[in-house]
């Protein structure tokens, strides 16, 4: 229902294409407690768009910009995106594959495509956004009697987490490296906690809207812990909030989104700290790495139906497009990475030693390599949302299609690299090798702070490959260079990066309209 209060959309030569508010409230939506439930389920639906978590931030786009996406042809490609990109033949091809950061950098290579696709990536998160607001405004106006105990806590909660996750987003996708000179003060974005779409809203600078998402993640956790079913044990007559906890913001997700917003910041004690409750109470609430029993249960291709690690998710959106969208990605004729765009490939996912490019694993034994290759055509390349039968038979085994946004090896990841400067090196490297050991990959033995934290850097392209996350980890870290699947023209798979280069361009309808940097 939630989804038909802003579908359409107005002109609005100010800021965002969204309902105003008087058309956003019209409908009687929440006249009813299922009123509510539904605007809720809304928010989630509209993360899983193919613009947003369905794909492009997650597996698609993301990935791609993360140097997780395989680019043939890598010489022909690149003289074509720099002379031929307008040109009707090869523009289609070539705009998606710009790299990096699309090669989206005001004054430098623009096309249509790129410029639509941030675009859309744009408007549905700040459309998200507001359809969170309008939930959190009408919770307020709501009365407490119309639900259960605790359950109105939950919304609030949950609406307050999907904010937090999308201005994170924004800040770490359109905002400089945050380590850069200008990344805790340039103003490219807005924080938006009204609905008033019609009224421009000035940028902030990346801290005043961290400082923001921290608030939020704050209160949600605070009114979460004693609420949620998933920490205080609680039940609920309303199936919402007892069942597929891991398909919403649940508490133990919103502290490893806080460990991720702290980690960016530099917060390394409490990002630690959020990280390591995750981890200790993860087992508790059947969150786990995948097993060697599990992996076992196999298709009749002889591929593992858990191939994705569902077990292992501490938030995922549901998405029926999927399958379909992988196999169009890992397709040589595939449309939605262009034509040269293809995630991964065979030489990349193996310990193949002293190869070029470097290999993506250290151990061939490592079971992210059987997990997520594909051995069926086009074999090698990265099958692990893909559904590899459409037998009955195989199709009742398979986990609901769902991509990954936040999971129980990040926490060890982020744990890990925050332990470096909180704790110790010594504990930084105790809480690596346990992931690397649940991976059964290879085990790093030095607690050397520099090599830990690349290793980590390393282990972030192993763990995160198809989450999208691999990007941020680089941008972050304000990384000089980004290794890449991409065949640059001098062959050596890197890509030189500075701010700029990390930074996509805010649409031009913003700039345009008086958004500036």
């Amino acid at each position: 229902m939630i989804l038909l209060l802003a579908a359409g959309t107005v002109s609005c030569t100010k800021w965002l294409d969204v309902y105003p508010r008087s058309e956003i409230t019209s409908n009687k939506v929440f006249d009813t407690e299922d009123g509510f439930y539904s605007a809720l389920a809304g928010l989630y639906i509209k993360m899983a768009d193919d613009n947003l978590y369905g794909f492009d931030l997650t597996c698609g786009y993301l990935d791609m910009m993360g140097g997780a996406v395989f680019t043939g042809a890598g010489n022909m490609l690149t003289y074509q995106a720099n002379n031929f990109y307008a040109d009707p033949m090869y523009g289609p091809m070539v705009a998606p594959l710009q790299f990096p950061a699309f090669n989206y950098t005001r004054g430098q290579i623009r096309t249509e495509n790129t410029d639509a696709t941030l675009e859309q990536i744009w408007t549905k998160m700040y459309n998200t956004i507001t359809n969170a607001n309008l939930l959190l405004e009408e919770l307020d106006k709501a009365e407490d009697g119309m639900f259960e105990t605790g359950v109105k806590e939950l919304l609030r909660g949950e609406a307050l987490a999907v904010r937090a996750y999308l201005h994170l987003d924004l800040v770490r996708l359109f905002q400089p490296p945050y380590l850069s000179e200008n990344g805790r003060t340039a103003r490219r974005i807005p924080y938006m906690d009204t609905l008033d779409a019609l009224t421009f809203t000035p940028s902030s600078t990346t801290d005043e809207i961290l400082d923001k998402v921290d608030a939020d993640l704050a209160e949600a956790a605070r009114i979460m812990k004693e609420n949620d079913p998933i920490s205080s044990g609680k039940s609920y007559y309303t199936t919402m909030f007892t069942t597929d906890r891991c398909y919403k913001l649940n508490y133990y997700a919103v502290k490893l989104l806080q460990a991720r917003s702290f980690l960016y910041r530099g917060l390394n004690k409490q990002a630690y700290d959020a990280a390591m409750e995750v981890i200790e109470q993860a087992q508790g609430v059947g969150i786990h790495f995948i097993t060697d029993a599990e992996r076992a249960k196999v298709d009749s291709n002889g591929t593992p139906v858990d191939r994705s690690c569902p077990m292992e998710n501490l938030f995922a959106v549901l998405t029926d497009e999927l399958d379909e969208n992988m196999r169009d990605a890992v397709s040589s004729s595939g449309t939605r990475l262009g034509y040269f765009g293809r995630i991964a490939s065979n030489n990349w996912l193996s310990a193949t030693p002293n190869m070029t490019p470097e290999a993506f694993f250290s151990a061939a034994g490592d079971i992210r390599i059987s997990l997520w290759k594909r051995t069926v055509y086009p074999s090698g390349m990265v099958g692990k949302y893909i559904r590899e039968s459409s037998k009955a038979e195989d199709v009742a085994l398979y986990p609901k299609q769902a991509v990954t946004l936040l999971k129980l090896g990040e926490a060890y990841l982020i744990a890990a690299e925050a332990a470096i400067d909180a704790v110790s090196p010594a504990e930084g490297l105790r809480l690596l090798q346990q992931l690397q050991t649940a991976r059964q990959g290879g085990i790093y033995n030095s607690s050397d702070p520099e090599g830990l934290r690349q290793e980590i850097l390393l282990e972030y392209r192993r763990e995160t490959l198809g989450d999208g996350q691999l990007f941020y980890a680089y941008k972050r870290r304000n990384e000089p260079r980004l290794t890449t699947l991409y065949q640059t023209p001098d062959y050596t798979y890197y890509f030189t990066m500075d701010a700029n280069k990390y930074t996509p361009d805010i649409p031009d309808k913003e700039f345009n309209a008086g958004r500036t940097y």
